[in-house]
């Protein structure tokens, strides 16, 4: 009787099929990877909605305890060196009292402890909850320098959360925001309500204008103001309403204008997150604002949203947005 013979050939895939194989899982990868990139920024814009939601607790914290929301800065030394800012007066009250005491805040200004060489290593330390996960700042502040008492500039670590001064250009003594010089603004004098004012927001690092490319905002200083020698350097921890959110372009309507202009994003919102940036609210609450809310460009301050939210006593009635 006749028996076939098994055939001895390994099965397997062939050229062909393994090409098909490969082409298709490329194809899942990459229908799948802006679905991953999705939600990673949303856990990042989840984490920094926590950031500043955890400063809306410290600021009402420090305003049970001192009756009054914290200084934008506190001018310890007539302006010739940098001055801490309203983020070192909340630190007790995010747990970072250990580093409050040893800066020895109330004591010495901040010109003064920049020269020390321990406290400064101390300001060079990232302290994440200052930070914006979404953005893609070094951890010291290269571009918004520190002086010292000494005159010598310093770069200390960042923060992408910068206080409220105002819808308008910079006020310094008559301040229509939350923030400015030597300030002490209460819960009573948010007479258009507090949950009608926003009060800390974001600035990112780097932008990407549409015509120049890639535009410097400089983000912010965690420690205080600086300044230049002509005057101080608000925007080292505050910013103003005058120009929109994300919005860039050479900044020559705001006072004093440099040459050459800084851009508009360094004294103003703007953050990595689409489509707009994360704000406080004076009332506690955190909400993502569009970069689309109507704004006033020309510095009148009149009644226009944008300005009206920044704004904590203008008498104007907030609509939609």
């Amino acid at each position: 009787m006749l028996t076939r013979k098994r055939s001895t050939a390994k099965q397997g895939f062939t050229l062909i099929e393994l090409l098909v194989v490969i082409a298709i899982i490329a194809v899942l990868v990459s229908l799948l990877m802006p679905a991953v990139q999705q939600a990673r920024e949303a856990a990042r814009r989840t984490q920094c909605k926590n950031n500043i939601k955890q400063m809306g607790l410290a600021m009402h914290n420090y305003h049970d305890v001192h009756r009054s929301f914290p200084p934008g800065w506190v001018d310890q030394n007539g302006g010739s060196s940098a001055n801490w800012g309203w983020c070192v007066y909340i630190m007790p009250m995010i747990d970072q009292g250990n580093l409050y005491t040893l800066l020895e805040v109330g004591r010495e200004s901040l010109g003064r402890s920049l020269d020390n060489p321990a406290k400064f290593r101390l300001m060079t330390k990232p302290l994440p909850g200052f930070r914006c996960p979404s953005d893609t700042a070094p951890d010291l502040n290269l571009q918004n320098t520190l002086r010292s008492a000494s005159g010598v500039e310093y770069a200390a670590a960042i923060s992408n959360y910068v206080g409220a001064n105002g819808g308008g250009d910079w006020r310094q003594t008559d301040i229509d925001g939350t923030f400015g010089q030597n300030s002490r603004i209460k819960i009573r004098d948010f007479t258009d309500g507090t949950s009608n004012t926003l009060m800390i927001g974001e600035r990112a690092w780097v932008l990407q204008n549409p015509v120049s490319g890639q535009v410097s905002c400089k983000a912010a200083s965690i420690y205080g103001v600086s300044t230049d020698g002509t005057g101080f350097r608000q925007r080292h921890g505050m910013a103003k309403g005058l120009y929109g959110i994300n919005q860039t372009g050479p900044d020559t309507v705001s006072m004093p204008v440099l040459s050459p202009p800084l851009d508009q994003c360094t004294r103003s919102y703007n953050s990595r997150h689409i489509g707009g940036a994360q704000f406080l609210l004076a009332d506690g609450s955190v909400r993502f604002v569009s970069e689309n809310i109507e704004r006033d460009q020309t510095g009148t301050n009149g009644n226009f949203l944008f300005q009206n939210l920044l704004n904590k006593a203008d008498g104007y009635v907030i609509g939609e947005y």
